[in-house]
């Protein structure tokens, strides 16, 4: 399958970059996920048997835990403070045989396919990566349909030879 030339277009935020950045750990996200439900199921047993401050503690430390798994704000802060002169920027993506080509008003960046091992998404995002190492992303809201991210995904999964991780 060959994709024409596709362009994509969407302005650089810390909440885009972080929801690409978090692809790069699933596996790290499932088990916060995991135990933080054990962690509220353990809070409210505790309630249950009188334990009421120490079962409130533990409540209000998963629900910050999954409530910073889900938004990462800690994340998004970071990312403001360290990347505040992308933020913001229309960034263009080309995507054609030889790779992606990501131009905004700061620099132009080419990646090669034989840059990329694999590529990741849901319904936030599309990045691909280089083992765990983001080397670009598409964000949802860039894609004119769902049909279109999944073209790409497609495509890009047999340029890699891969299969996609979703």
């Amino acid at each position: 399958m060959t994709l024409p030339a596709r362009v994509f277009r969407f302005r650089t935020t810390a909440k885009a970059s972080a929801d690409a950045r978090a692809l790069a750990h699933i596996g790290l996200a499932r088990l916060d996920l995991i135990i933080d439900a054990v962690a509220v199921v353990v809070a409210f047993v505790m309630m249950a048997a009188g334990y009421l401050v120490f079962g409130l503690v533990i409540l209000v430390v998963a629900g910050v835990s999954l409530a910073g798994t889900r938004f990462r704000p800690l994340q998004r802060a970071i990312i403001s403070i360290r990347f505040r002169s992308m933020l913001g920027q229309a960034t263009e993506v080309s995507v054609d045989d030889a790779g992606l080509t990501f131009t905004n008003q700061l620099a132009t960046s080419h990646v090669p396919w034989s840059s990329i091992n694999v590529v990741r998404s849901n319904s936030e995002t599309v990045a691909f990566f280089r083992d765990r190492l983001l080397m670009g992303y598409i964000p949802a809201d860039a894609f004119e349909s769902a049909e279109a991210k999944a073209d790409l995904i497609e495509f890009a999964t047999m340029r890699l030879g891969a299969p996609a991780v979703l």
